[in-house]
């Protein structure tokens, strides 16, 4: 009896075992084959696209110039705007008298005054910077331009010696006691600092509160000393370039040759008939461009563009950045704005009149009036004596005088 009992214990425990690994198996294949189904529902992610590593040259680089407002350089004043009761109209009859580099050469000053007939009454005069040092009166030439209510744009020479009298003034200590005319010669600064301590309280006063760009918006002229860069708006310019710059460089055209000058060179040294090569006129570059032709000047507004359409339109070319630079080794500045404005509408178009490069001399141009013709190496003294011209918004017209100047 208890031997039945324990067998159907068993077959019991036996039946019970089966149905419940029966029951999981079929509910495990059943989870299973429901998730292997969801996933299948779900979209394949696309895969990512195949990366083109392009080679990029130092020239196709970013490069910017002009983007951003330049520093005040210690409270130094940009941009002024000629008062518009000096500016000269076809109704008050008014001149402006733009002097040349004076560099001390007050007797110079007075004869090209004298010369013009200069009328306080009735003219206005400006003079373009380098108005002090290397000529035997600095004192008496800003004397006199004060005396007349002048207004003047500051030189590089008046920079340097504003600059190198107020690092004397600021000097203590070590410094201070270490200060000789040996470490100003060291410096570089003896030549600016003797004309600088010959200078009154108010002639450095005067000297300090200069712009280094007078607009006379009117006529559409900018005034200043060295030079401004083309295609970028005066209150972007960098004062150091406005001061003494003589050429503009172009970086990525620059790089763009070097970069042309070694593809030469490997083909060269790949090449066996190097000698033949050698004789065989070389190609330009694909990514060179010939010289484009200047557009003629005439009087349609319309065909010209204005500075936004320009830049964007050259936002990707080598000469996109243009560098001002003091030596020659450059292009010309003045030759570069002149090429610009041509290709402005006519009301965008501006002159500039400005001084500083005595080796050119007096130089004219359709944009351009350069007024630095050495006086004080025994040339001449220039004025650009300018008028309203009649019936012609924002057009003038001037007459060029000069003295001849007695080297000192």
């Amino acid at each position: 009896m208890a031997h039945q009992t324990h067998r159907r214990v068993f077959v019991a425990a036996a039946v019970f075992f089966f149905i419940t690994s029966t029951y999981l198996c079929v509910t495990r294949l059943y989870n299973m084959s429901f998730i292997r189904e969801a996933k299948e529902d779900k979209p394949t992610p696309p895969e990512p696209p195949k990366q083109i590593h392009v080679q990029l040259t130092d020239a196709d680089l970013p490069m910017t110039y002009g983007t951003f407002s330049r520093p005040n350089m210690d409270g130094l004043t940009l941009l002024a705007n000629l008062p518009a009761e000096l500016v000269p109209t076809a109704e008050n009859k008014r001149r402006l008298v733009i002097v040349g580099d004076i560099h001390g050469m007050d007797a110079s000053l007075e004869s090209l005054l004298e010369k013009v007939a200069f009328d306080t009454a009735r003219d206005h005069l400006i003079a373009v910077g380098d108005m002090i040092n290397k000529g035997p009166d600095s004192p008496g030439v800003i004397s006199r331009l004060m005396r007349l209510n002048a207004s003047a744009v500051r030189g590089n020479h008046e920079d340097r010696i504003l600059l190198s009298l107020t690092e004397a003034e600021t000097q203590t200590g070590v410094s201070k006691d270490l200060s000789s005319s040996d470490a100003e010669a060291h410096r570089g600064e003896s030549e600016f600092l003797t004309t600088g301590r010959k200078l009154k309280k108010e002639h450095v006063e005067w000297l300090s509160s200069l712009p280094v760009i007078i607009a006379v918006e009117p006529l559409r002229m900018f005034i200043a000393h060295a030079g401004l860069v083309p295609g970028i708006r005066p209150e972007l310019q960098d004062p150091w370039a406005v001061m003494n710059m003589r050429t503009l460089i172009y970086p990525r055209e620059e790089l763009r040759k070097k970069e042309h000058k070694k593809k030469l060179k490997l083909k060269h040294k790949r090449d066996d008939n190097a000698a033949d090569e050698e004789e065989a006129p070389q190609s330009p570059p694909s990514d060179e461009r010939p010289a484009e032709s200047e557009p003629e000047d005439d009087d349609d507004d319309e065909e010209g563009e204005t500075l936004e359409s320009i830049q964007q339109k050259d936002s990707f070319t080598d000469r996109e950045v243009a560098i001002p630079v003091e030596g020659r080794d450059g292009e010309k500045w003045a030759a570069a704005w002149n090429r610009f404005q041509k290709r402005l509408k006519k009301s965008h178009r501006r002159t500039v009149v400005y001084g500083h490069d005595a080796k050119r001399g007096f130089r004219e141009d359709k944009y351009t009036v350069g007024l630095d013709s050495g006086c004080v190496r025994g040339g001449a003294l220039t004025a650009m004596v300018v008028e309203a011209k009649e019936g012609g918004k924002g057009k003038f017209a001037h007459t060029i005088v000069q003295v001849h100047c007695k080297a000192p």
